[in-house]
């Protein structure tokens, strides 16, 4: 096996859509595999979920097919799911089955046989791809993308606490932070775009929104950050005030969502003759590359209130009449 790609067939085209693309970074290319598809060259099969076990039932004896792989990726796949496929179709009928999951945007976990010819090419394919594998076993990738997020949730609530410990004391969380990420096992990142629940910090800009609207005379609030985000917020939040909304995101919006708010596409016409910007989230936006003189310039008053920690803490200082950040005690209201 010296070529440089992988073909797979899959059960639809929806499944091309959902997946085509970050395998294809991986050097895997998708195939929907229909009823005259016996001539198609592929190296096996590829499973996103149960429903599509069928059609591996359906083609497992086609003629001719030498060594099959089937790949069963993806983090919504049942628990142990692989492990049961491979008691079914099993190294005696010519099939070899790994379980794969891209981890991180450069780190891919495969769960099988190390030994396996298909897991062998795999490593190798991904490696040309600038992709680092770890192989272990099935169940291990399983487990691991199970307990990925719980320990997120983990890590972002002790960072949240350890903030208002910070605010209290007047110190900067963003240095702690830091200082502690200087031990390995710890790590620099703690703020996470991505989070399957954003209840703390939902939480945390719910109270600081309050506080700022009783301290100064705002009447015009961006709101910068993903949709997902904003309406976790309560819905008497911002009340009969002028919300203008910037999601950096190119799709489509439900408007039911935000039918008493604006919807801006562009973060200059969100931001214009605003008293308060609102930051959530980073992700997908430009807001942390954006020079602060040109921001505050379009703003009627320069108040921000940050979860996202954009900016160094005392260039924002010296920038906006007030900013705020998780864990940095600026005194915007004193």
């Amino acid at each position: 096996m010296c070529k440089e790609s992988m073909r797979l067939w899959v059960i639809s085209e929806e499944v091309v859509t959902r997946f085509g693309n970050e395998l294809g970074a991986c050097g895997i290319e998708l195939v929907v595999c229909s009823t005259d598809a016996t001539q198609e060259v592929v190296d096996g099969f590829l499973l996103t979920k149960e429903s599509d076990g069928k059609l591996l039932r359906e083609r497992k004896q086609q003629p001719g097919t030498g060594s099959w792989l089937t790949l069963v990726y993806g983090s919504e796949v049942p628990y142990d799911w692989a492990n049961i496929l491979l008691s079914q179709f099993g190294k005696a009928e010519g099939y070899e089955l790994v379980r794969m999951a891209l981890f991180t945007p450069e780190r891919v976990l495969l769960g099988g046989d190390p030994n396996g010819r298909w897991m062998r090419f795999l490593c190798r394919l991904l490696g040309r791809y600038s992709l680092v594998s770890m192989v272990c076993g099935m169940r291990e990738v399983d487990e691991a993308l199970r307990q990925l997020p719980l320990y997120l949730a983990w890590k972002e609530q002790f960072y949240i606490e350890l903030g208002n410990r910070c605010d209290e004391r007047g110190v900067s969380l963003q240095q702690v932070s830091r200082a502690l990420g200087m031990d390995k096992r710890v790590g620099q990142g703690w703020l996470f775009p991505s989070r399957p629940d954003s209840s703390l910090v939902c939480r945390w800009l719910e109270k600081e929104c309050r506080v700022s609207l009783q301290k100064a005379n705002i009447q015009r609030i961006v709101l910068w950050g993903a949709y997902a985000l904003w309406e976790q917020m309560p819905a008497d939040w911002l009340d009969e005030k002028d919300v203008t909304v910037y999601t950096g995101e190119d799709k489509s919006i439900p408007n039911e969502g935000m039918a008493r708010w604006t919807l801006c596409d562009s973060w200059q016409e969100a931001v214009k003759d605003a008293d308060l910007l609102v930051i959530g989230n980073s992700a997908g936006t430009v807001i942390a590359e954006l020079p602060l003189p040109e921001l505050v310039y379009g703003m009627r008053q320069s108040y921000v209130i940050d979860a996202a920690a954009c900016f160094p803490v005392q260039e924002a200082q010296s920038y906006f009449q007030g900013y705020r950040a998780i864990g940095e005690n600026t005194n915007v209201w004193e």
